[in-house]
């Protein structure tokens, strides 16, 4: 393990773990922002304008004698007449009414309001297209077919009105002619002469009057309106959105809606995040950070690795283990916790293998026998080990032929798990061991199993002289933690500290389990004699036995002294080990 890696803080770990989450949102968004967003197409404006002259045709009244928004509308109805027209043959009646907008306000942003008008008189024709010569030309086609047809609207009401008068005009030519005839067959100055006189008279007026009007009409020309300012020239524009800005907008909220989800999910997980949440939980201080077991960062890793941050933290928790407690030395530990596959196995070979490396003659108990790793790890299948002890008188004698029979592998002595099923586990064979123990000055460490979910753990933690909890990030629960302290401080066990496994590192190197598996000391390593395989299954047939630490130490560091240990300071617990052992004896 690189030790120049990035340390993350509590949000860092929390994408680190959940970074498949925040990846696949922003994939997800990315998608949906390329596929549903408008994306950006190019395009020519072209604008003309036309100013309305009030005609009898317009609807409009006193001094807004043209409706503009009807005038709108109106033009832009004119779509079959403009494709009819255009000299591009493509051009079809939905390209037209997409394209085209008629505004009465010179601005085809604006907004009118109902009931209100701009009162402007002049209609504005904007038209997009593809093409910059198509733009120019419909636009101008378009304001062109619209004034047509409003004059053609204007001729047909003027049409109609001449027709009226011309009617009219043809009524009173034959009235007056009707009165003329009837006037010359009455004698002059006889009552009916007088009365048909009366009436001609009446109807001579009435017939100029129709025919001025007439006269008027006919030599009044029509118009309507006229172009104000003809096509302009096309301006490049865009419309949509850039794919780059499209893609870095879905990928920008996939990354927030991902983060968001990642932090929710965080906090509705009640798994270990942090070391404050362990001490919080343990009510005991977090004395080492274990990092992730890596190719270059073995399960041996105190021996095989020296100089690497794993073996720095196990050399560490040793320290820890060997300060006294009370004013008393400890003698045993046990390293335990909440679930299984926790990594109980690796903190407890490695800081057996630390405390062997500090001077201390240390012996490994595998107490957890439902779990052959120490075995497995050490080459030691079906060799006797506690299973046997136990099931004889376990006394001081059999304690001693017991721990006799340990063999030494990497600088500690090591009691494997045993042969045959395994028995209950005895106070009275944990005190008779713990006290021979004492007598040859050797530290024991006990590979414990979860003390949550088996008795053999709370029975180790009761007669050791500190316990130590190890917690995995991303796999024990706060609230296991909790209800395993209540567990321990029932049986009156010495916690001294918590262990985390499985840190929060961001590491170059591909991360591994952090279980024990098939574990080899290479060969070649200083002061390694071959040892011939020993039972199991053959995977450990080339492990090496490593000296005593001061025979393979760096160099350049002195080999620490050997702690003494005198009987006038053991633990409370190891003298009651040793009373209760002698009247055994």
């Amino acid at each position: 393990m690189d030790s120049d890696e990035l340390e993350l803080g509590h949000y860092g770990r929390i994408f680190r773990r959940s970074w498949w989450m925040i990846v696949l949102a922003m994939v997800a968004f990315a998608l949906l922002a390329v596929l549903f967003l408008p994306s950006q197409q190019d395009f020519f404006e072209s604008r003309a304008t036309v100013q309305l002259v009030p005609s009898e045709a317009d609807v409009g009244q006193g001094n807004d004698p043209v409706v503009e928004e009807t005038e709108a509308l109106v033009a832009a109805s004119l779509g079959d007449r403009v494709v009819e027209q255009s000299p591009f043959d493509d051009l079809t009646f939905d390209d037209w009414t997409e394209n085209i907008a008629v505004s009465p306000c010179l601005d085809t942003g604006a907004v009118v309001l109902a009931g209100s008008s701009c009162d402007t008189q002049i209609l504005e024709f904007l038209y997009r297209s593809d093409v910059r010569e198509e733009a120019q030309t419909i636009v101008q086609l378009s304001a062109d077919v619209y004034l047509e047809a409003r004059n053609e609207r204007a001729q047909t009401l003027r049409d109609n009105q001449v027709g009226r008068l011309e009617a009219q005009l043809a009524d009173l030519d034959l009235r007056i002619a009707n009165e003329e005839a009837v006037l010359g067959t009455f004698e002059q100055d006889s009552v009916e002469y007088n009365l048909a006189d009366i009436r001609l008279r009446r109807l001579e007026p009435e017939r100029l009057e129709v025919r001025s009007t007439l006269n008027q009409l006919e030599s009044t020309p029509v118009e309507v309106g006229r172009v104000l300012s003809p096509a302009s020239t096309p301006e490049r524009d865009s419309s949509g959105i850039p794919l780059p800005i499209a893609l870095a907008a879905g990928l920008l909220m996939g990354l927030f809606i991902g983060g968001s989800a990642a932090v929710l999910s965080d906090r509705l997980d009640r798994r270990l995040s942090s070391a404050a949440e362990t001490e919080v939980d343990l009510g005991v201080p977090v004395l080492g950070n274990i990092p992730r077991i890596t190719e270059d960062s073995p399960a041996l890793v105190t021996a095989v690795s020296s100089h690497t941050p794993g073996a720095e933290a196990f050399r560490r928790l040793a320290a820890a283990a060997l300060a006294p407690r009370n004013g008393y030395v400890v003698d045993s530990i046990t390293v335990t916790g909440a679930n299984e596959k926790e990594g109980r196995t690796t903190a407890a070979v490695n800081m057996a293998l630390a405390l062997a490396q500090s001077g201390r003659q240390v012996l490994l108990v595998a107490a957890d026998r439902r779990n052959t790793a120490v075995d497995r790890l050490f080459g030691l299948n079906s060799q006797p080990g506690l299973n046997d002890f136990l099931r004889t008188n376990v006394d001081l004698e059999a304690a001693r032929v017991a721990i006799g029979q340990c063999e030494e592998r990497l600088g500690i002595h090591v009691l494997p798990t045993g042969t045959g099923s395994p028995p209950p586990l005895s106070s009275n064979g944990l005190s008779s061991l713990l006290t021979v123990a004492q007598e040859r000055n050797m530290m024991v460490v006990f590979d414990s199993p979860p003390a949550l979910t088996h008795a053999d753990g709370l029975q180790l933690a009761s007669v050791a002289d500190a316990v130590y909890i190890l917690a995995a990030f991303g796999r024990t629960r706060r609230s296991e933690l909790t209800e395993l302290r209540v567990q321990l401080l029932n049986v009156q066990a010495d916690i001294a500290g918590a262990i985390i496994n499985r840190t929060s590192r961001l590491s170059i190197l591909p991360s591994g389990a952090a279980d024990v598996g098939t574990v080899r000391v290479p060969t070649g390593v200083p002061g390694t004699t071959p040892q011939p395989g020993r039972g199991g299954d053959g995977t450990f047939e080339s492990l090496q036995r490593l000296a005593a630490p001061s025979e393979h130490v760096d160099p350049e560091g002195p080999p620490g002294p050997p702690q003494a240990t005198p009987v006038e300071a053991r633990s409370p617990k190891a003298r009651s080990a040793t009373t209760s052992t002698e009247d055994l004896a």
